[in-house]
């Protein structure tokens, strides 16, 4: 006598497991498989998130023979992802930048001094190329010295330019009892004020 398990049949198959509930079939593999696959993705990702804490606590830690036996471990990952740093990482010693001025001297003699970083936006991309072009200008003036001043003569060709000066305004120490007392860092107290070149502009 066959028993009749029309309404609730389950058929166990080497490939896949189907289940019959009120003559609709159920795929209960396809639900499994998904959950799973999400906790197998969540435990990868905390497991990688986990490993890379590790690494980046691991890599600048004070020398010990715990530390060297750890970055044994941790040294392909560290020098893949370039993450060899020390322990500055977490507190950096932060350099003070120089920064770049020049005077324009007009064909009466008045000279006018312009900032030229005070016209960039700190939010726009640009700002780290032109930052890095007054750098280069400031560490070799005869390298870039008279390309740069032949531009800024032609830039302010309406103030009739006769010569352009090259600055480069370095700060001094700056404490945190002169902020208190409502000093800038850019006061003139605090900045010394070096000559990189002087060039003629051409004759009109």
């Amino acid at each position: 006598m066959r028993e009749d398990t029309s309404d609730c049949a389950l058929i166990l198959s080497p490939v896949q497991w189907f289940g019959k509930v009120e003559g609709s079939p159920v795929h209960l593999p396809s639900l499994t498989s998904k959950q799973w696959r999400g906790r197998l993705t969540y435990a990868a990702m905390s497991l990688l998130v986990v490993w890379h804490t590790l690494a980046i606590v691991v890599a600048p830690s004070p020398d010990s023979a715990i530390t060297r036996s750890a970055r044994l471990l941790f040294e392909p990952y560290l020098t893949l992802f370039r993450l060899e740093n020390g322990w500055s990482f977490y507190a950096p010693d932060v350099r003070v930048e120089s920064e770049f001025r020049y005077v324009v001297e007009d064909a009466s003699g008045e000279r006018h001094t312009f900032v030229p970083a005070d016209k960039l936006s700190r939010f726009h991309p640009i700002d780290i190329w032109v930052k890095d072009w007054y750098i280069h200008v400031m560490d070799t003036p005869e390298t870039y010295g008279d390309a740069v001043a032949a531009y800024l003569c032609r830039e302010h060709a309406l103030l009739h330019p006769v010569s352009i000066t090259l600055l480069e305004i370095e700060q001094n120490e700056f404490s945190p009892e002169d902020q208190l007392s409502g000093k800038h860092p850019f006061d003139p107290e605090f900045l010394d004020e070096k000559t990189l070149t002087t060039v003629q502009c051409p004759n009109e």
